[in-house]
Order: structure tokens, then sequence, then C-alpha cells
């Protein structure tokens, strides 16, 4: 029951009227306007065109260079050198052309709500990106465009649906991605503003606010290179045949050894030309790998000769997995991997210069916890309780049993499988979408099952094999309630 002030009954503790408001007060409060976001309109950069037809005219002036050099009797080899040059000036004429077309229609428009992407001469086409829609926005330098000062700005705003600015001035593509994910996370920004906190990096993309986590140095990626299973791989496929080879020689006597330096030649030199495009690839596709912490999230850059600049928000993430192969463990190195709601298929090799679910291609243990650090801060992997599975699972896995094994917190549960190569999921309870336990018929003969937790990734290894059968029963369950808990606690965060 409310009591009226002046109406206390005795005894009872009057208390202090209420303080009047001044008289230049108001009420509600006045709220501090909004920063007027200015509307801006604009093409791509006039050299547009020529880095994206220059390909074509490659293409086109190598095919027919072929010819030439291969002396062909279809007519081709007795025409003079200026058709030649006339059929290349006329492709690269026409390439001009569509390309200045395209360029001329093209334009996008940033406003107060979205993003405004228009293009087409005969045919009119607009694609509206709302900022609230925007997951992440990348800029990628091929090596064309790179040489020019140009880059590329890509827009994903989920459900497979990505938007390609080409090209921009480098520093403008910095300067829109930087607003872009600005106002993404709800700031109402103006261009300008955007643009003062913008810097014009060349060799990694770290601004001013940005705090450098890891950075990996060329000779930790040789490294990883030299000891790979990929390398490995290579050597064994050229090397099998001139070895199969040799032994058939051996066997026929000297009539058939004069072939052996010939296949031995034949298959050395393509070993090694292989064996180098590996190592220039691996290494300049992931050079000067950083990895930085920004306002946006994650900000990896990587790359010598095609330059990717990946934003990667942390809400995003929906598990990591760590990878051990064989030859790296005596040195005690890891591959990072990450599973990104939206991204796609995970990154199977180092040499990619695309948008990858690269979180580090190879690092030292105390670059790890920094790198999960970033990511989720707290989590000690060495300070969970891993469980192994029993003695008779053993029988179904004989190189990996004494690596099998699953451990639980409170905020992760992380699974551990593989021999070759040692794999370690970690994943939130918070983005679990459903637990699964299954037996085959031999392991119900022996009390085993398996448990398999399930993202809105596509790693598809999230599961600890060859349990006690009651104890992944529990785990089900258990693990079903934790993720429903830890739902709830995000949204009341």
């Amino acid at each position: 029951m409310t009591i009226p002030y002046g109406q206390e009954p005795p005894g009872y503790p009057t208390p202090e009227p209420p303080a009047p408001y001044p008289a230049t007060q108001q009420w509600p409060p006045a709220q501090p306007p909004a920063t007027t976001v200015r509307k801006v309109e604009e093409r791509a950069h006039p050299l547009t065109p020529l880095v994206r037809g220059w390909f074509a005219v490659v293409a086109v002036a190598w095919a027919m260079l072929q010819e030439r050099l291969q002396g062909r009797t279809d007519g081709t080899a007795g025409l003079p050198w200026w058709v030649f040059v006339a059929v290349i000036g006329g492709v690269a004429a026409l390439g001009l052309i569509a390309g200045f077309i395209s360029w001329r229609f093209t334009r996008f428009i940033a406003d107060e709500t979205e993003l405004r992407v228009e293009s087409g001469w005969i045919s009119h086409r607009s694609r509206r990106i709302s900022y609230t829609r925007l997951q992440s926005v990348d800029v990628m330098q091929p090596l064309a465009a790179r040489l020019l000062g140009l880059a590329e700005v890509r827009i994903d705003a989920g459900a497979h649906d990505s938007t390609k600015l080409r090209y921009l001035s480098r520093r403008r593509a910095y300067e829109l991605r930087d607003f872009l994910m600005l106002r993404a996370h709800g700031a109402q920004v103006s261009v300008d503003v955007a643009r003062a906190q913008t810097s014009d990096p060349i060799f990694a993309d770290v601004g001013h606010a940005d705090r450098v986590i890891v950075t990996v140095a060329p000779h930790e990626l040789l490294l990883g290179a030299l000891v790979s299973h990929d390398l490995l791989s290579l050597i064994l496929g050229f090397a099998v045949p001139v070895a199969a080879v040799w032994v058939v020689a051996s066997y026929f006597g000297h009539a058939a050894a004069a072939a052996i330096p010939v296949v031995a030649l034949a298959g050395g030199v393509p070993m090694l030309l292989s064996i180098g495009q590996y190592f220039a690839r691996r290494v300049m596709a992931q050079f000067n790998f950083t990895l930085a912490e920004t306002g946006a999230g994650l900000r990896i850059t990587r790359g010598l000769t095609n330059l990717t600049s990946q934003t990667v928000p942390v809400r995003r993430i929906q598990s990591i997995r760590l990878s051990q192969p064989l030859f790296w463990r005596p040195l005690r190195r890891y591959r990072v991997d990450l599973e990104v709601l939206g991204l796609g298929e995970a990154t199977r090799n180092e040499s990619t210069s695309k948008v990858s679910t690269l979180l580090l291609p190879i690092g030292t243990r105390r670059q790890v916890d920094a790198a999960l650090a970033a990511v989720w801060p707290g989590l000690r992997l060495d300070a969970i309780r891993y469980v192994r599975s029993p003695r008779p699972a053993i029988l179904f896995d004989p190189l990996s049993y004494s690596w099998n094994s699953f451990g639980v917190d409170d905020d992760v549960v992380v699974t551990r499988r593989g021999w070759l190569t040692r794999h370690q999921s970690i994943v939130p309870h918070a983005r679990l979408q459903s637990v699964a336990a299954h037996q085959g018929p031999l392991e119900r003969l022996m009390g085993l099952a398996n448990v398999t937790f399930h993202t809105t990734g596509l790693l598809h290894t999230h599961s600890v094999i060859h349990m006690n059968a009651d104890l992944a029963r529990r785990l089900v369950y258990d693990e079903a309630d934790r993720a429903m808990t830890s739902r709830d606690g995000e949204l009341l965060r």
C-alpha cells in the first residue's frame, strides 16, 4: 500500500519531500543529437577496366604465341606478325570498352540505413544491403590491382549473399570497410569520422587503435611447409614412378638401363619445379600473417603478391580446431582453424590467397594461447580435465587410443581425436545446436558409444569416439542442459 506524502500515521518515519526539478531541466532529459550520416555516392576507380581486362588479354596473347612458336600447319603459321598484334590489340580494345561501360554504369550509394550497389546499362540492377545485415567486410588486393594501388571490397550479408565492389583505391577501400563495419555495430558515424580513423597500410592492415596479437615470421612458414604431409606426398608422387622404372630397368639388364637417366631427368625436373612452386605459393599466401584485435572483431592480414584483409566478428565464431600433424609434434607447432557462421567450407591448405578459415597457419603454444584468448578470454585448455576412452577401445583405435578423449568446463566442451594429424575441437556450450550418440554393432557388444556435437559450421569433427556407453548417455543429456543454460546466459548479458 502506498501512503500519500503528508498523511503518515503517528510514529511513521517522515520521508524527505521530493526535490523539484530545476526550471532549466527538461523532462525527459534531452538526448544528444545523433551524428548525421552524410549520403555518399561514387563510382569505382577509373583504372578498374584495366585491372578486370588484363587477364583476358594475357590469355589470348599466350594462346596465339603458342600457336606461332609451335608452327602449326592450319594456316596460322604463315600470317605476318602484325596480324597477331592487331588481334591482341583488338581484344584489348574490346575489353577496355566493355570495362568502361560497366564502370560508367556502376555506382554505390551509402546513406542513413543501407548500402546500394547499382549496375547495368541495358538491364539496370540495384542491390540494397541494410547495415544491420552486414556480417563481414573484407578487402582483397589481387596482384594486378595491388600494382596499381587498387583493392576489392567484399561484403558478406549472410545466407550466401555477398557483394563485390571492384575496384577502389586502396585507402578508399579501407575507409569504406571501416565505415560499414562501424555501422554494422550500431555506431551512428559519418563517412568523415570513419575516414579519420582509417590508416593506409601497405603490407599489414593494422590501424592506429588496433592491437596486434600474433605475427607469423616467414621462417616459421617455411618450417611448416618443410615438415608438412603435403610436401611428403608431392615427393612420393614423383619418386615412386621413377623408382619403379629403375627397378624394372635393373631387372631387364643393360638393354633398358639407358632409360634410367632419361626417366630420372623427366621426373626430377618437374618434381623440383613443383616443390619450388609449393614453397613459393605457401609462403607468399601467408606472408606477414598478422592477427590483430579491432573494434569490429579479429582482423587477419596476409599475403605478399595478393594481400587479403579479413575481419572476423567474434560473435560469429562457432568453434575452433587445433591441429598438429605428425611431423609438427616434436617442434611443438600447431595450426588453428575457425568455424565461422556463413563463411563456408573449412580451408584445406595454406596456399590459398582467398578468404579462409585460418586463425593461425602455424604457431607455438604461446601464440595459440594468445589467439584463443582473443576469441574467448579466460579459456585455459590445460586446466580442463580430460576423460580418455576405456581400455577396450584400443581394438578400434590402436594408434590414436591414447589421444581420444573429451573434457568439459563451464564454458566449452573439448574433444580430441586423430593419429596422423591430432585434432582438438573447442565448442562453446552456447553454440551447440544438437548432441547425438550412436553405436555400431561391435561397439554395442563392447559397451562403447560415440558422441557428436553439432554446430552451424562445416568442420564436422566435433565428436568423441569409443567412450563408455553409460558415460556417453549422461554426456548427451548434460550437454543439452548446458547448451540451453549458456544460451540463456548470453541473452541476459
